[in-house]
């Protein structure tokens, strides 16, 4: 996949090694976006031991500043918006807790009412099971983004099914039968033909030509179980 400016809805799955610079994977891209004007509103959506560190990092590094919000933060807003409002309007660039957000009977009336530029979503893994309350949020916060990042050490848990429901995430259409695929080929020759644009040559930005390069940690390489 391209963060290219001819790929309007870029899906990455940046699948790296515990300690290898995820961080700052999604940090480049999200920069990247913002540079391109498509990063004004911000959703990352972390497990809560690394939310502190989560955001300390794309601060310190990117400059990129996101308000930690908890369950007490967000009825903290609630009580000082008109009643009515959305409270997830009030900032433009946020970090949440999994934990926070996967009461999805809470929120949900207002995260399907909003639209961010890109969604950051770590250790993705803890999305794939269908009926959990993960799941049900992924599945609203996606359809409600134009970049999403799934970042996570280990995508694939040797379950086929598993796997397809978070390639699912990344696009819908990407497999028509969870239970008759084949993930190491025509999975990601499909994703590749539909994420990946033709090269492109012009030098827009004063930059050269931006593309996310085939990589052991992206979605449009192979999976390495």
């Amino acid at each position: 996949m391209a963060l290219s400016l001819a790929n309007l809805r870029p899906r990455l799955l940046i699948a790296d090694v515990v300690g290898l610079g995820k961080t700052l994977e999604i940090g480049l891209a999200l920069a990247e976006l913002i540079r391109r004007g498509r990063g004004e509103r911000i959703l990352v959506v972390t497990p809560q031991h690394v939310l502190e560190q989560f955001q300390h990092e794309l601060w310190t590094r990117f400059s990129i500043p996101l308000i930690r919000l908890d369950w007490v933060g967000i009825q903290r807003i609630q009580r000082e918006i008109p009643a009515g409002r959305n409270p997830f309007t009030h900032y433009k660039r946020v970090i949440v807790s999994a934990d926070t957000l996967k009461n999805i009977g809470q929120y949900r009336h207002h995260l399907e009412k909003i639209h961010w530029d890109a969604v950051v979503i770590d250790e993705s893994r803890n999305l794939i099971n269908r009926g959990s309350q993960r799941n049900a949020l992924a599945h609203v916060l996606v359809r409600n983004t134009d970049a999403l990042l799934l970042a996570g050490a280990t995508p694939h848990n040797g379950d086929g099914k598993s796997f397809a429901e978070l390639i699912s995430l990344l696009d819908p259409a990407a497999i028509a039968d969870p239970n008759d695929y084949d993930a190491e080929e025509r999975i990601f020759a499909e994703l590749t033909e539909r994420w990946i644009p033709a090269p492109d040559t012009s030098t827009d930005f004063g930059t050269t030509p931006l593309g996310l390069r085939r990589s052991p940690r992206t979605a449009s390489s192979r999976t390495r179980s």
